[in-house]
């Protein structure tokens, strides 16, 4: 498992790489610019137009009251009479050809415009194919009167976002200034059309508007009016160009200029989008709150990029969360590619191993699962037959075979109910733990009733194979409970699920000591422990031990195998007597009550105990502690 989570890291890191590969290319290309200002557009909050702004529109109203248009040149030198406290006028009309009316309208139009006390601003247009700039009538140019261009610069979807400056751009004559860097400026809109105060050119020629209006602003005459299509689509909707000179002018005017966020920093944001989405991929398995998490990153993304918007920093939002859709995308596909090879993993692995319902509790859920090199406390069983070569002796290959699998089968069932993992087969022998890989709180418990239940099982087999001719099997089972290593042992190609450590070590050792105690189950304490409080499951203290190779003492628990009678009742009390004795090195009482304890039945652990008790009193110990020191396994 901790191989599949190695290469899931590496391959959600990849894709994670790769989204942000592929959104950053983008983003530096600028492939995807026209979509990202429509959502920019979006970010675009109506805002309080500078007082020192004044529009002078050229609405139908006004077309109906003085004519068809074009206008004589004379209307415009009245309007700039009557304008004559505003500390700049915008005219945002064309006037390069000669009047229709006769030279004497251009010449009034000049005289306005050369006693103007102000200044005064008129359009220019230059060609941006040849580079060839149209502007006014040489007779209507002066001291007082400067030209600035009035080209819009439109994106691809056909709006006006950015405005083209250092030429001067008819915003920055208005200014007074020439900005030379950027060569484009982002207009900081106040709202839709109809924003900026709006009064009607024939009110300012009928008098009707009061010259103080006019004082210390700057004023801008252009016109409103549908039928003289003169609009330009903006973020904010379809917009008079006079507006749109409003707007420009009110955003070259502001300290507040909206800035992008550096290349750098935005290739930066970019790969962090994508790493977060493969994060989420990563630990959120459930289907739901991944999508929910999802579309909140997507969220969070567009929220911020709005609250920076606000302050004037341009971000790549559409970028942004192009990379965290690829890299989430990319992250869900794996994550599903990967979980499945995981689940055929484990099927392969454990189907032999497990029982059918733990292996789909593990598919279902494969978090349970705790592969690799993990120390963990276990239950360890191993079990062997009793007398193999005199069994395989007395029978052919093919019959051994038959009997072998039969009883392994039967063996391998039964654990695999009790939630053991049967880890190998040694021979005639099994090896199986409880706790592993499924975590189980009460693995010394199942260990010990799969144990019953294998004794229980065979006694049904023996009972079948006596009917049948056929020599019976005994065997012996060692159970212990103790801290191992478990995880994938062997090498890079060919590895098996087990554990390994000291306790897998006395778990054999107990097998083997059954046939010295002639009991069917021992336990080690660890396991006793465990289990103490089932009554269900009793047990009876043997001996304190010390193993070959081992100094420590270990008690010895037999786990008994087929019920206590009132028979066993009197020969554990007897034996008990009889090893409390033994343990003090009372070897007469010893002997005596060991001997009472046969004397009710037969029983492995009295007679064992009974033969080294007098042999001690023949040959005294030099030092005894009640601990029997193994010299063989």
């Amino acid at each position: 498992m901790g191989v599949f989570l190695h290469r899931r890291h590496i391959g959600l890191a990849l894709v994670a790489l790769i989204a942000a590969l592929l959104a950053g290319a983008l983003y530096l290309s600028g492939a995807l610019d026209t979509a990202e200002e429509n959502i920019l557009d979006r970010f675009v909050i109506r805002k309080d137009p500078p007082r020192d702004i004044l529009i002078i529109a050229i609405d139908d109203r006004s077309l109906r009251a003085v004519g068809q248009w074009p206008w004589p040149r004379a209307v415009f030198a009245d309007a700039i009479a009557r304008l004559r406290r505003a500390e700049v006028v915008g005219i945002d009309v064309n006037f390069a050809e000669p009047s229709r009316v006769g030279a004497f309208d251009d010449n009034r139009l000049a005289e306005a415009l050369r006693t103007f006390p102000g200044r005064v601003v008129l359009p220019l247009f230059i060609d941006p194919r040849t580079g060839n700039s149209f502007g006014p009538l040489p007779s209507l140019t002066g001291e007082n009167v400067s030209l600035g261009a009035v080209n819009v610069s439109l994106d691809a979807d056909g709006a006006v976002r950015l405005m083209a400056l250092g030429r001067p751009s008819f915003a920055e004559a208005l200014a007074g200034k020439t900005a030379v860097i950027p060569e484009t400026a982002r207009i900081d809109w106040r709202g839709p059309a109809e924003t900026f105060p709006t009064i009607s050119l024939i009110d300012v020629l009928e008098g009707t508007v009061p010259e103080d209006v006019f004082a210390h602003k700057t004023v801008l005459i252009g016109a409103t009016a549908p039928d003289l299509k003169d609009s330009v689509e903006t973020p904010v909707g379809l917009m008079p160009g006079v507006e749109f000179q409003a707007n420009a002018l009110a955003t070259l005017e502001s300290p507040s200029r909206f800035r992008d966020l550096p290349r750098p920093w935005g290739v930066l944001g970019i790969a962090l989008a994508a790493f977060l989405a493969t994060l989420l991929a990563a630990f959120i398995r459930k289907t739901l709150p991944l999508i929910v998490l999802f579309a909140l990153g997507v969220g969070l993304i567009y929220l911020v990029a709005a609250a920076l918007f606000g302050v004037y920093l341009v971000t790549p939002v559409l970028y942004l969360e192009l990379a965290f859709i690829l890299a989430a995308g990319g992250g869900v596909v794996y994550q599903y590619a990967t979980e499945a090879r995981e689940k055929q993993f484990i099927r392969t692995t454990f189907q032999y191993y497990l029982a059918p319902e733990v292996v789909n509790e593990l598919v279902r859920d494969p978090s349970k699962l705790s592969l690799g090199g993990k120390r963990k406390t276990l239950s360890i069983l191993f079990s062997d037959i009793r007398g193999f070569t005199t069994l395989s002796e007395s029978l052919s290959p093919e019959e051994l075979t038959e009997r072998l699998n039969e009883y392994l089968s039967a063996m391998t069932d039964t654990i695999l109910e009790h939630r053991g993992l049967v880890d190998k087969y040694i021979g005639d022998a099994i090896m199986a733990f409880w706790g592993a890989p499924i975590d189980d709180p009460t693995h010394a418990e199942h260990a010990c009733r799969g144990a019953l239940a294998m004794i229980a099982i065979l006694d049904m087999l023996n009972k079948t194979w006596k009917k049948d001719g056929k020599p019976e099997i005994r065997i012996g089972i060692g159970i212990s409970t103790g801290e191992v290593v478990v995880g994938n042992m062997g090498s890079a190609k060919r590895f098996n699920y087990t554990i390994v450590g000291d306790e897998v070590n006395f778990s054999s050792r107990l097998e083997g000591l059954t046939k010295a105690y002639g009991v069917p189950i021992l336990i080690g304490e660890n396991t006793r422990d465990a289990i103490a409080a089932l009554p269900d499951l009793p047990t009876r203290l043997l001996d304190r031990v010390a193993v070959k190779g081992k100094s420590e003492p270990r008690a010895l628990y037999e786990l008994i195998a087929r019920g206590v009678t009132p028979a066993h009742q009197t020969l554990f009390e007897h034996y008990e007597r009889g090893r409390a004795a033994y343990e003090r090195g009372d070897w007469d009482r010893a002997i005596a009550a060991f001997n009472e304890a046969l004397a009710t039945e037969p029983d492995g652990p009295s007679a064992l105990l009974l033969e080294r008790a007098r042999e001690f009193k023949q040959q005294p110990p030099e030092r005894w502690d009640g601990v029997y020191r193994f010299t063989s396994k």
